[in-house]
C-alpha cells in the first residue's frame, strides 16, 4: 500500500468565499471497465508528489469557462470532508442581477480530487471527478423538463481556482442546484408512515426509474439516500426529489456494447424489471409483497409487452410477464 503525503486542510468552512466562474462542460466521459482504476504511474505518483501538486499536474477536463462570475459564500456543510466522492455545502449567492435565475441560497457540489477516496491509491480520483461532473451536468440537461419537480433546479456549471501559500493554484469544477429542505429516505424512519403512503413513495421511485431508463438514463445510484422526502404542508403536489446523478450511464448497458440488443427506444415496463433484487435498496420502506404490488400497479401495461420485450429482459431480471395478463 503507497503511502499519500499530507493533504492541506479542507478549504470548503462556514463564512468562506470563492469567486467561481461559469464552464461550459465537455461531453460524458467514456465508461468501460475498470476506467477510474490506477495504473501503476498514478501509484508511484500519489508517493512522489504532495496531494496538492498531483492535483496541479492532473487538472481537470479543459471544456470552455463561461463569462458568468459569482461569489459563493459557505452557510452550512452538506458533506463536507476528506474521503467524499464531492463536496456538498450550502452557499449564499452574491448579488448578480445578470443571473436572476440563480437563487440566494443554492447547494454547491464541488468534484474536489483532492478529497476524493481514492482506496488508498486503487482509484485514480482525477479520472473519477471528471466522469462524475461531466455526467452529472449531462444528466441534468436531459432532465430538464424534470427541473423543479423530480429533480432540483440546476443553476450551472462552473470553475473554481484554489490556491495554497508557495504553490500553484488548483482547479476544480462544480455545479449549483436548488437547495431541497426534507429528509432522504435513508434519514426519514420508514415506521413514521403508513403503508399507503410509503407505497405511493415507491411508486414514484418505480415511475422515475422507468422514465430515465426509456431516456437511455441508467440510474446506478438509485437509493433511499438519494431521494429526498418533502413536506406535504409545503408541496402538496410533490412528494419526492430525486439526487445525486454522478454515476449515471447513457446506455441501457454497461458501456453501451449492447446498446441494440436491449429495445433501444423503448419504454419498458416495471413488469419486467423491477423484481425483488430492484427494490433491495428500499427493503426497509417495503413491508407488502413486493412483485404481486408491481403487477397490481403496472396491470395496464402488459398489454403493450411485445414478446421482443420478454425474450430480452426477462431472462436478466428473472420476472415472468404473460402478454395481456
Amino acid at each position: 500500500m503507497e503511502e499519500e503525503l499530507q493533504k492541506p486542510c479542507i478549504p470548503y468552512t462556514v463564512g468562506q468565499t470563492f469567486h467561481v466562474q461559469s464552464h461550459i462542460t465537455p461531453s460524458p466521459t467514456p465508461v468501460t471497465w475498470g476506467y477510474c482504476i490506477n495504473d501503476q504511474d498514478g501509484r508511484n505518483e500519489r508517493t512522489l508528489f504532495s496531494p496538492h501538486d498531483r492535483c496541479v499536474r492532473n487538472p481537470p477536463l479543459a471544456g470552455e469557462l463561461g463569462s458568468r462570475v459569482l461569489d459563493l459564500t459557505v452557510l452550512s456543510p452538506i458533506r463536507v470532508g476528506d474521503y467524499n466522492s464531492a463536496q456538498i455545502f450550502l452557499a449564499e449567492v452574491s448579488d448578480d442581477q445578470s443571473i436572476p435565475e440563480i437563487k440566494k441560497s443554492v447547494v454547491a457540489k464541488v468534484y474536489d480530487p483532492l478529497y476524493f477516496n481514492d482506496e488508498d491509491g486503487y482509484i485514480n480520483p482525477f479520472k473519477c471527478v471528471d466522469n462524475h461532473y461531466t455526467h452529472e451536468v449531462h444528466t441534468y440537461n436531459l432532465f430538464s423538463d424534470f427541473q423543479g419537480g423530480l429533480v432540483p433546479e440546476f443553476y450551472g456549471s462552473f470553475s473554481l481556482d484554489l490556491s495554497e501559500p508557495g504553490s500553484d493554484a488548483r482547479t476544480v469544477r462544480l455545479i449549483l442546484i436548488e437547495h431541497i429542505p426534507g429528509s432522504s429516505m435513508l434519514q426519514a424512519s420508514p415506521a413514521d408512515y403508513s403503508q399507503q403512503y410509503r407505497q405511493q413513495i415507491m411508486k414514484c421511485v418505480i415511475d422515475f426509474e422507468s422514465t430515465a431508463y426509456h431516456r437511455h438514463i441508467a440510474l446506478t445510484d438509485l437509493s433511499p439516500r438519494n431521494v429526498m422526502l418533502l413536506d406535504p404542508a409545503c408541496y402538496p403536489q410533490r412528494k419526492t426529489v430525486f439526487l445525486d446523478f454522478a454515476t449515471t450511464l447513457f446506455s441501457r448497458t454497461f458501456g453501451g456494447e449492447l446498446d441494440n440488443d436491449m429495445v433501444p427506444g423503448e419504454y419498458i415496463s416495471p413488469l419486467l424489471r423491477w423484481n425483488q433484487s430492484m427494490v433491495r435498496e428500499f427493503s426497509d420502506w417495503v413491508d407488502w409483497e413486493f412483485r404481486p404490488w408491481v403487477e397490481a400497479e403496472y396491470a395496464h401495461e402488459a398489454a403493450h409487452i411485445t414478446p421482443e420485450m420478454i425474450d430480452k429482459f426477462c431472462p436478466i431480471y428473472g420476472t415472468e410477464v404473460r402478454i395481456g395478463k
